[in-house]
C-alpha cells in the first residue's frame, strides 16, 4: 500500500531545488513554489521528473544526450516489465541472496531506498520483513511496481531519477540498487549522488555485472552476446522481445539442462558449477526469457572487475567494505559517521 499523504510531504522534496513541497490543485499533485514546479500523482505514484526529463521520456527531442540515453534505458525496462510482471514465489530467495550479508531481520523498522527498483519485486519483500520502502524508477516500470507491492507493506513507488532524488540528504537506514547502476551512463557517478541520502551509519548494497577473469568459457560468450547486442539495441523493442524465446531456448539446451543432469552425477558436480547460465535452473523458464529481452535491448551495459567494485567502495570512503559473487558483484559499505 502507498504512505500516508503527510508522509510524502514530510519525506519527498524538490528534486530541482531540494526544497519542501505542499500539496496542489485538489491533492492531486505536490508543488515547490520556489521553482513554480507541480509534480503531479497519478494513480498514487508520483511523478518527481523535471520538465526535461518529461520530455525525454516522451519521445521529444531533448537537449541533452544524457537525458535522452536514461530515458532510452527507462522506456526499454518500461518495455520488459509490462510484458514481465509476474511475482514468482522464487523472488524471495533470490532477494535475500541479494542482500546477503543482511538477513531478513536486518530491515525491520529500517527507512529504506530501493534506486531502480523494475516491477517491484525486492520492494515487496523489503517491506514483508517489516521496512518503510521507497522505490524508485524514471520509466513506466513504476505502474508496474506499484500494482506488484500495493499489499506488501509499507511500499511509496515514486517515479524519479537516480541522479536527482527528490528526498533530502541522510534520509534513509539502507540503500540498495540491484542490477540499475551497471546500464546508467555514469554509474559511479550516480552511485556516489545516492549516498548522500544514506544517513551516516547508514548502509549501501548495488549489485553489478562482472567481468569473466580466469574463464575463457564465460569470456568467449559473453564476447558473443556483446556482438549480437550491438545488432539488437537497435532494433524495436517488440523484435527484440521475439527474439528474446529462442535465446531462452538455446541457453536452457545448452547450459540449464546440462547442469540439472551433471549437479545429478557425483562425479560431475564440479564440471557442473562452471557453466555459465545454471542460476536459471532454480527458476521459472520464462525468467530466462524475460533476462535475454533484458540482456538483449538495454542500450548499456558496463561490466566490472571485482578490485574495480572495490575502488568505487574506497573512493566512496566507506566502512566495512565487503564485494561478494552473486552472479556478478554483490558490494556493500557502511557511511561513515
Amino acid at each position: 500500500m502507498s504512505l500516508s499523504e503527510e508522509k510524502l510531504i514530510a519525506t519527498l522534496r524538490c528534486p530541482n531545488c531540494g526544497g519542501e513541497l505542499s500539496h496542489a490543485t485538489g491533492d492531486t499533485s505536490l508543488a515547490c513554489e520556489p521553482c513554480s514546479l507541480d509534480f503531479p500523482i497519478v494513480n498514487d505514484v508520483p511523478r518527481m521528473l523535471l520538465p526535461a526529463m518529461r520530455e525525454a521520456l516522451s519521445n521529444k527531442e531533448s537537449q541533452s544526450d544524457f537525458n535522452k540515453r536514461q530515458a532510452e534505458t527507462a522506456l526499454s525496462f518500461g518495455y520488459e516489465w509490462t510484458r514481465f510482471p509476474e511475482m514468482y514465489r522464487e523472488w524471495e530467495q533470490s532477494f535475500l541472496d541479494y542482500m546477503q550479508p543482511h538477513a531478513a531481520e536486518f530491515f525491520r523498522g529500517k527507512k529504506v531506498l530501493d534506486a531502480g527498483c523494475g516491477n517491484g519485486r525486492f520492494a515487496y519483500y523489503a517491506a514483508k520483513y517489516g521496512a518503510e520502502v521507497w522505490a524508485i524508477d524514471l520509466g513506466p516500470a513504476v505502474e508496474i511496481a506499484n500494482t506488484n507491492t500495493s499489499d506488501g507493506g509499507d511500499v511509496q513507488v515514486v517515479q524519479a531519477d537516480l541522479h536527482r532524488p527528490p528526498f533530502a540528504p541522510a534520509t534513509f537506514d539502507f540503500i540498495y540498487s540491484i542490477g540499475v547502476l551497471h546500464h546508467l551512463p555514469d554509474p559511479e557517478a550516480a552511485f556516489q549522488n545516492l549516498l548522500r541520502y544514506l544517513k551516516p551509519g547508514g548502509e549501501v548494497q548495488i549489485y553489478l555485472y562482472w567481468k569473466p577473469e580466469g574463464q575463457p568459457i564465460k569470456r568467449a560468450l559473453l564476447a558473443g552476446v556483446n556482438s549480437f547486442r550491438a545488432i539488437t539495441t537497435r532494433l524495436p523493442h517488440s523484435a527484440v522481445h521475439a527474439l528474446a524465446f529462442p535465446a531462452a531456448v538455446a541457453a536452457y539446451l545448452g547450459f540449464v539442462l546440462p547442469y540439472r543432469i551433471l549437479r545429478s552425477i557425483p562425479g560431475a558436480r564440479s564440471l557442473a558449477e562452471k557453466l555459465p547460465m545454471k542460476q536459471y535452473a532454480n527458476f521459472p523458464f520464462r525468467v530466462c526469457v524475460n533476462d535475454q529481452l533484458d540482456r538483449f535491448s538495454a542500450p548499456i551495459e558496463n561490466r566490472y572487475t571485482r578490485k574495480e567494485v572495490a575502488d568505487w567502495l574506497s573512493r566512496a570512503k566507506l566502512e566495512k567494505p565487503q564485494v561478494n559473487p552473486a552472479y556478478g558483484w554483490v558490494a556493500t559499505g557502511v557511511k561513515a559517521a
